[in-house]
């Protein structure tokens, strides 16, 4: 009865070993990889450039924080990469806040000297060679000019469009103030309306808003 049973367990053996082996055995197929090159390619460019350089960088690094702190090395290095990093996210936090919204802390270029009607004019010059975003800024920079004159806000050339959505609470300015915005800073296209609005509705805010700069004055 024991050699059928070890005749038996040797040909499952080989049974077992025969089905491991190809055709049996579905293996994944192997796409070629068009990239694989391109990268190596790169990669070992990159290598060559930096990698001598920040390897030195390092050494060099190692070595003076080891003479510097001993054998607490590594806490130097850790601490000293966790400083950069925060520097690194405050410089970008405060950028970020200088840069954007760019509208509310953009200050405006009126040129010293530039008074509103000659930016009327040259808004009425801009509009007429269908340059409307030329248009509808130059008759913002002279809307601003104007409530400078009138005393609403002390300085055109220092004033951003939320410190004076602060002070004139007007809804029309503020709506010339929004799609100024989407225009010049978001890069939207100006359309004819926009520039009739412009021209029409500065007067309107400048009679509204007027008052303001009188009581400032008094």
């Amino acid at each position: 009865m024991g050699a059928p049973s070890n005749y038996s367990s040797s040909a499952r053996r080989q049974a077992v070993h025969i089905l491991s082996q190809p055709p049996f055995v579905n293996k994944p197929p192997h796409f070629p990889d068009p990239l694989a090159s391109v990268l190596h390619f790169i990669g070992r460019g990159v290598d060559d450039v930096l990698g001598k350089p920040l390897d030195w960088l390092g050494r060099r690094l190692f070595s003076v924080t080891h003479a510097v702190f001993g054998r607490f090395t590594w806490l130097a290095l850790i601490l000293l990469a966790v400083i950069v990093g925060v520097l690194v996210g405050v410089l970008l936090i405060r950028r970020r806040t200088r840069i954007g919204p760019r509208s509310a802390v953009a200050r405006f270029d009126t040129p010293t000297g530039e008074d509103a009607g000659t930016l009327d004019a040259a808004a009425d010059a801009a509009e007429a060679k269908g340059d409307l975003e030329e248009a509808v800024r130059l008759r913002f920079r002279a809307g601003l000019a104007r409530l400078e004159s009138a005393g609403v806000i002390a300085s055109r050339l220092v004033t951003t469009t939320d410190q004076v959505r602060q002070t004139v609470h007007n809804p029309t300015f503020d709506g010339l103030a929004k799609r100024h915005e989407a225009i010049v800073y978001a890069g939207q296209t100006a359309l004819p309306d926009d520039a009739g609005t412009a021209r029409e509705g500065w007067p309107r805010v400048i009679d509204e808003v007027a008052p303001i700069g009188r009581e400032h004055t008094s």
